[in-house]
This record gives structure tokens, sequence and C-alpha cells, in this order.
């Protein structure tokens, strides 16, 4: 064979030679992966959270793809029935949880919240006072109460339940009057006293308030009591205080007040007590253990305990950063007390009662919490 045939012959060996060479490498490098990956899965089967909290772990068996259809379909209709019956449930808790006047749990809240309230409660606790600098403007909130056509110059208090009514010159036999409301409220008072003509009625029982009575109607049912004037009330001493007024919204803000300490008003008017002819602060408020109070259109009403009446920052108002009350605000005459939430200071007063009897409450008939401190 001559040398160049043996040379062409070589020339073509090597390229196969060179292709198994390259194969073994590709073998070499995939044998590689699969050890890494390997080393990889056990290192990971190491960390994981079963591993760690010693967790048992099953794996299913092998199945065909007609058992994992039939798998994944069955785990699809338990997932969809449990997640409807999770659903119907959440809509009928949300409904429930919106109706706190007969959610049993807000009631048991409220009265644990109160009885701690209770329990720390002192007179000599006072609420943190501001420098007049910080006083901002209070937004007008809530509406309760506040219906249009009312006039503050034939505005008078009523005041029921005092000790020996007589002997003041402001007393009446029945405390209805005329006042500017509006007819069509007057009319449903009247149907409603006609209605109830014969109930019988607490002495000390909150009465409707005055501007939706008019005199015929209020005649069958006489109320005795007093008939006061702003003068009345800004006879006594005066008091102002700056402190905050904290919504149960979640909002507060800074004001100046000024009135009378409500102390000094049932200092002046004693609420009467059982069996008591000569009765004095100290024991009323041992007989008698609420306020009642309404506005004149009988629109909103608030029950408030005695010992927050007796606080002495507990004031009826009639002036607010300096100026007197306007309509918005509650003129002429509010209740401000910084120991309870903004929806037990109610505006434009028309009644105060002085009962034994723990008295109705507008928002506390609505789910709310009928003591309201903070």
């Amino acid at each position: 064979m001559s040398d160049e045939t043996k040379s062409g012959a070589r020339e073509n060996q090597k390229p196969e030679k060179d292709t198994e060479i390259l194969i073994e490498k590709v073998r070499e490098i995939e044998a590689a992966e699969r050890e890494k990956e390997a080393v990889e899965a056990k290192n990971l089967e190491k960390e994981n959270t079963s591993k760690i909290l010693g967790e048992k772990m099953e794996y299913t068996p092998v199945m065909s793809d007609d058992e994992a259809k039939k798998n994944m379909a069955r785990r699809s209709r338990r997932g969809f029935l449990i997640g409807g019956a999770s659903a119907v449930a959440g809509i009928f808790g949300y409904r429930w949880i919106r109706q706190p006047e007969q959610n049993w749990i807000y009631h048991r809240a409220f009265n644990f919240n109160e009885a701690v309230s209770q329990a720390y409660y002192s007179p000599t606790r006072l609420a943190p006072e501001f420098a007049r600098t910080r006083v901002s403007n209070l937004r007008v909130n809530g509406g309760e109460g506040m219906s249009e056509g009312f006039n503050p110059e034939t505005w008078r208090l009523q005041v029921v339940g005092v000790a020996n009514p007589e002997r003041f010159a402001q007393y009446t036999d029945n405390i209805a009057y005329e006042t500017a409301m509006d007819n069509n409220s007057e009319m449903q008072m009247t149907n409603q006293l006609h209605e109830n003509q014969d109930a019988k009625v607490a002495p000390n029982a909150p009465m409707p308030p005055p501007a939706m009575m008019d005199r015929a109607a209020a005649s069958q049912m006489p109320t005795p009591g007093l008939l006061l004037t702003l003068d009345n009330i800004k006879s006594l001493p005066r008091v102002e205080m700056t402190t905050e007024l904290k919504c149960i919204e979640g909002w507060s803000t800074i004001v100046n007040w000024a009135g009378a300490r409500f102390s000094d008003f049932i200092a002046q008017f004693l609420p009467a007590t059982r069996n008591d002819s000569q009765p004095d602060l100290n024991r009323a408020a041992d007989f008698v253990r609420y306020v009642s109070m309404v506005t004149p259109d009988g629109g909103y009403y608030v029950g408030m305990d005695m010992p927050t009446i007796l606080h002495p920052q507990t004031l009826l108002c009639y002036e607010m950063n300096g100026e007197p009350l306007t309509l918005a605000h509650g003129a002429p005459l509010r209740l401000v007390t910084p120991m309870k939430y903004g929806i037990k200071q109610i505006k434009r007063i028309g009644r105060i009662s002085y009962t034994d009897e723990r008295p109705a409450d507008y928002w506390g008939e609505r789910g709310y919490d009928w003591y309201s401190g903070h």
C-alpha cells in the first residue's frame, strides 16, 4: 500500500475517534449533573419542614391517568362543598355581628367593660386639661334630636323628679309648654299619648319630651315639675375647662367649654328620695342612681349614671370656645363630660329626669355600649 493510501485511511478514522470522545464527555457531564441533583435532593430532604419537625411523610402510590383524574375530581368537589359552606357561614356570621343589639357577645363584653370602669372610677380622677392655644373647631356630628323649627327663645328646661318641687318659683303642675317645633311631630306624639293614656307611668320615669306634646294631649297625663330658663342655669357658679372630646368613631378634638357643674345643678334641685322629707345630695345619690336627658323633639335621649353626673368635670354647658353655643352644637344647653364618649354628651337638652331605673339610651338601644366610658 502506498503512503498516500495509508495517510487517507488515517484521516478517515480520526473523526470517528473525536465523536466517541465527545459522546463520552457528554455522558460524564450528564452523570455529574444527575449526581449533583441527587445530592441537592438529599440536602433538601434533610432541611425541609417535615424533617425538622419530625413529621411523617407519606407518598401517594403511583396511579394511572384515569385514577388521577378521578382523585382530582373528588378533591375538587369536596373543596367546593367546604368552600361553599364556609362562605354561607361567613355571610350569616357577618350579619349576626352587624346586629349587635341581638348579639350576646357584645352585651357580655359591654357589661364587663362597665364593671371594670365602675371599679376604677373615682371622682378625684380628672381628665387631662389643655391650654386654650390647643383649641380647635369642633366638627358638627350627629343630627339626631336636632329637628328644624326649634326656637331657643321659647325653650324651657323641664326637670322631673325634684324633691319638694312646690317650693320653687319655677314649679308647675304640668310641665308641658308651647314651643316652635313642627306640628307633625306634635301630632304624632298626640296620637301616641291618646293610644297610651291608660298606661301607668312611674313617678321618676322619663316622660315624653316637651316639644312633642301639646297642652291638650299633656292634660291627659299631667306631670308636675320645674320649667327652667337658661338664666336659671347661668345663676349657678360658672366653670370653664379645656378638655378633649372623644368620638366613638375614633376621632377627637380639644374644646374649651363653659357652663355649670351638674353637681351644682343637683345640689340646687335635689332629686326626690323615698320617705325622705329633707333630702341631701349624698343621700339622693344612694337612692336615685340615674339621670335621663331628652332633646325637645324626643329624637335623641341618653341615660347617665349618677357617679358620672356628679363628676366635677361634668357640665351643663352653654358656651364653647369663648362663644355662646350655636344651634348646630346644641344651643341653648348641652351636656359635656370628658369621662364619656361623644354619643353620651347630648345636645339641646329638653328634659332632665331623676330616676332609680336605668333610662333608655338612643345608641344603647342600637347595640352600642350603654355606659360608653373611656
